[in-house]
């Protein structure tokens, strides 16, 4: 996908100059994908991510050791020793993730261990330089692990050979460290290949970072992912800096005295530094990578991580100007300009709530009518790299550029922007243009327009005295209430300027203000009749934030919300962005992307009632919260009648 987002928690796809699968990991614990395949904020608890860590990273000790036989001859005992226990280690942390997973142990797993164990016990031997075969043999598993499936993951190249000068420059460290000789010719041959080895990898890593990210220096000093891509470069690059000092230093040495003194103060740096290279690229495959850089006029999603759990964030429209920021989680939760962080997080003296903070100025997440989580309108002039999002004492940089462009799309900003975004995602969700584009609000889509028909002809047929309509001035809402008009007068159903005791109310606003009217017809039927007929909601208006505000609303649907297209679509958006409401914008816009087809010939009428069902309860949460995922949390929108007569020539009758 080519999308301007961090995959975020839960969806979050592991990234390189390390790899992009834990096949490694499936070779040792067969079917037991969560143990070592993902990080600490996938949800998967550091203990697991330390132990692939430990794994792997003694993996690379055991081969490389293994690997410069060809070059270093018989090992001295101390290498030997280092080998054994790197051996010991790894095969105790593969070992662990087989417990860990629940599966036996299967044939790569014995496998595994043989090759392991193989390579040090074949040190001793008359013939150390067998000792190759096995290391190669560990190298392939090592490489499985840190670049994924040959010609399916991208960088493969890139990545393998990453593994490869990572082993390569571990062996011949450890052989440096552990080698005491007069006959200074078989170190110098390692010493080089040490030096190679750390050029190369330090060279690939680069290339790595300059072209898969992260893009932005924010995200390189501000982030796990980024921090530890940068040491993917920066470690090899002090292994072949040190060993060549080494040598340089070695040889202005006045006499063997001094020489051992610079050996000892390098050699040992250099193996750590090979073992922390070895370590970020690990650690790379567990980590969520950063999104892409920020595009002028492209809608970002990405996520954040401020001690609450996953977060999303997006801003749009990315231009010069006004630009609506939103940030939905678990953890969000606004009521206002004076929302609080969830208790147990920030300092007694921090300020409180939600902000992003531009230039010198904060300005609060509030909580907008019809659409989930917190928002915040920012200005961002030109020139802006970068906005911070806070939360009590806790702070978080993302790059943005906003370019110099000032054109937006009308409405990006204004009381429609939420369901403007929410349509950009849709697209985003599919790979799709992350650009804006013109906002859902600017024009009435003809499958609407066959829905309100519907919907007034049915009104007619079951004998209304009247309908009232709600709207606002988008052009959407102006054109939707002609329709209603239009086909309110050719079934001879009044028109009110408000809804009387028995009138049915229509009502085809933006998000926000059909939130509020809903709300308020509701609190007023509960003292005076009113619109007893019911309310009848504009298709768009499918979005958790407008159904839950009273039950039963009826809207009509060309598609069953829990069909297997949008369900699908569902299933994306939280995976991708969690906390996000699904819309029938968002929909429309990723089905035209993926080329999915849901609708039906004829819109039906649909019912949205609280009810407690096992689909609309959050799978993650264990007292039965709504699912916010949903497309009516904690309720249903299920089917009412027949197809609706649209007035169609070929549309169906009641």
């Amino acid at each position: 996908m080519s999308f301007t987002t961090l995959v975020p928690a839960g969806g979050l796809l592991p990234a390189g100059p390390a790899g992009d699968a834990p096949a490694l990991l499936r070779a040792v614990a067969g079917a037991a994908p969560a143990v070592l395949a993902r990080g600490p904020q996938d949800g998967v608890p550091f203990a697991d991510t330390a132990l692939r860590l430990v794994l792997l990273t003694a993996l690379a000790v055991v081969a490389g050791t293994g690997l410069v036989r060809v070059l270093a001859g018989a090992p001295g005992r101390a290498e030997r020793v280092v080998a054994g226990v790197a051996a010991l280690v790894a095969v105790s942390a593969a070992v662990a993730a087989v417990t860990r997973s629940g599966a036996g142990p299967n044939a790569w797993t014995l496998f595994l261990l043989a090759v392991t164990v193989a390579v040090p016990a074949l040190l001793p031997g008359p013939r150390p330089v067998l000792a190759v075969l096995p290391a190669l043999a560990v190298t392939a598993l090592l490489v499985l692990q840190l670049a994924g499936t040959p010609g399916v993951a991208p960088w493969f190249a890139l990545d393998a050979g990453y593994a490869v000068a990572g082993s390569l420059a571990a062996g011949a460290a450890v052989h440096l460290v552990t080698t005491r000789t007069d006959d200074d010719t078989r170190p110098a041959r390692v010493r080089v290949l040490g030096i190679a080895a750390g050029t190369v990898g330090a060279v690939l890593a680069a290339v790595r970072l300059a072209a898969a990210g992260p893009f932005t220096l924010t995200d390189v000093h501000g982030t796990g992912f980024g921090r530890a891509a940068l040491v993917t470069v920066v470690a090899p690059a002090a292994v072949a800096a040190l060993l060549l000092a080494e040598s340089v230093l070695g040889r202005r040495a006045g006499n063997r005295v001094r020489a051992d003194e610079v050996r000892d103060r390098v050699r040992t740096p250099a193996v750590l530094a090979a073992i922390t290279a070895v370590g970020a690229a690990t650690l790379l495959a567990a980590l969520p990578a950063p999104a892409p850089a920020a595009v002028p006029g492209q809608a970002l999603l990405r996520a954040v991580d401020l001690g609450t759990g996953p977060l999303t964030l997006a801003v749009a429209p990315m231009r010069p100007g006004l630009n609506l920021v939103q940030l939905t989680g678990a953890g969000v939760t606004v009521t206002g300009p004076d929302a609080t962080m969830p208790a147990g997080h920030g300092d007694p003296g921090a300020p409180a709530g939600y902000a992003v903070r531009t230039a010198d100025r904060d300005v609060p997440f509030t909580a907008r009518s019809g659409a989930p989580g917190g928002w915040a309108l920012v200005d961002l002039p030109e020139g802006t790299t970068s906005i911070t999002v806070t939360a009590g004492g806790l702070a978080r940089a993302v790059p943005v550029d906003v370019g110099t462009d000032r054109g937006a799309p009308a409405g990006a900003t204004g009381a429609d922007g939420p369901e403007c975004l929410s349509a950009a995602v849709g697209r985003i969700l599919a790979g799709g243009d992350p650009a804006l584009g013109p906002c859902p609000s600017e024009s009435l889509d003809p499958a609407d327009v066959r829905g309100l028909r519907g919907t007034v002809r049915a009104l007619a047929s079951r004998g209304a005295p009247g309908l009232a309509i709600a709207g606002d001035v988008s052009p959407r809402s102006r054109a939707a209430a002609d329709v209603v008009r239009a086909a309110a007068g050719a079934a001879g159903l009044p028109v009110r300027p408000a809804a009387g005791p028995d009138d049915a109310l229509v009502v085809v606003s933006g998000w926000q203000h059909a939130a509020t009217t809903v709300r308020d017809t509701a609190r007023a039927a509960q003292t005076t009749p009113t619109a007893l007929g019911g309310t009848y909601l504009a298709p768009w208006l499918l979005t958790g934030g407008v159904l839950d505000q009273s039950p039963g609303t009826l809207l009509p649907l060309d598609f069953g919300p829990q069909e297997q297209v949008p369900q699908r679509y569902v299933r994306t958006l939280a995976a991708v962005a969690p906390g996000s409401a699904p819309s029938l914008s968002g929909l429309r816009a990723w089905a035209a992307t993926s080329g999915e087809t849901y609708a039906d010939p004829a819109p039906s009428l649909y019912g949205a009632a609280p009810v407690s069902v096992p689909m609309t309860a959050d799978p993650g949460d264990h007292h039965g919260a709504p699912n916010r995922a949903a497309w009516f949390p904690g309720g249903a929108v299920v089917r009412i009648g027949s197809a609706l007569d649209t007035g169609d020539p070929a549309g169906p009758t009641p």
